[in-house]
């Protein structure tokens, strides 16, 4: 009840500092990596909103950032659905780590077709208004409110008259939920440097890691320590080890973008 008010109370002082403000919205991710199970994963992750351009990212990277220490950055891998998106140029920027590496890929935003309904209902005790979307291989219902005029949501969706408060697929494999609206400082900074790939780059990335998941291992560009049940240690049996992370692999086989999974053999 008390986020709800607070959330209520934003709203109506909301129009009066629209312009050159940062604004922060938390959402509850809650999504099944594998399809045949129904086991889920929940992660706080933030948009934020400045202007022309939004950032959606986790609260992990967000926290690791947060503490300023380049070293600590370095080892931050938390990409997971991290987007930048960018209104005046119609971009989207989207960020991976594979193996030891991070990637980014930018492409045109998409156009979505949304289907605006009549259908209304209250969240958080806000005016929302649905909308259904078709896109990459799942069916959509998003609820936005027009009382918070940001044309934004999370992840790479946008475009309807209103901020997205709630948004999940008809199978509930990903579901978005807003918990809370806060006006923040400063603007809406890059994420770490990565290496910028186009499509077909990233996806052999993908399928290069998968064939040979410990190559810098082996290598000598990364050192990994493997102990026995009494605690000596031993040489790594990357045979082994390459067999359980394919499997670890393929058990992440139902990517939010559907249509674009990775085919592997």
């Amino acid at each position: 009840m008390k986020k709800a008010i607070m959330i209520l109370f934003i709203v109506l002082i909301f129009m009066s500092f629209l312009q050159g403000q940062t604004y922060r919205v938390d959402y509850q991710m809650t999504y099944k990596m594998d399809s045949t199970k129904n086991e889920t994963i929940k992660k706080k992750m933030i948009l934020d909103v400045k202007d022309n351009v939004s950032k959606f990212y986790s609260y992990n990277l967000y926290h690791i950032d947060s503490l300023g220490t380049n070293q600590i950055r370095k080892k931050a891998s938390d990409y997971d659905f991290a987007v930048i998106k960018n209104s005046k140029d119609n971009t989207t920027e989207k960020y991976f780590v594979i193996g030891l590496d991070k990637y980014s890929y930018k492409e045109d935003a998409p156009k979505f077709e949304w289907k605006i309904t009549e259908e209304v209902r209250k969240i958080h005790d806000v005016n929302c208004q649905k909308a259904k979307l078709n896109y990459k291989g799942r069916n959509w219902e998003a609820w936005f409110t027009k009382d918070i005029p940001f044309q934004e949501g999370p992840y790479i969706f946008n475009s309807l008259p209103g901020l997205i408060i709630d948004m999940r697929d008809s199978g509930n494999n990903y579901i978005f939920t807003m918990t809370e609206l806060r006006k923040d400082i400063g603007s809406v900074d890059p994420i770490a440097e990565t290496i910028p790939v186009t499509r077909k780059q990233l996806t052999k990335a993908y399928q290069d890691y998968y064939n040979d998941p410990y190559k810098e291992l082996k290598g000598g560009k990364a050192v990994m320590k493997v102990v026995d049940e009494s605690g000596r240690q031993v040489t790594p049996n990357f045979n082994q080890l390459t067999e359980l992370k394919r499997k670890d692999i393929k058990m992440k086989n139902n990517p939010i973008e559907l249509t674009d999974a990775i085919k592997y053999p």
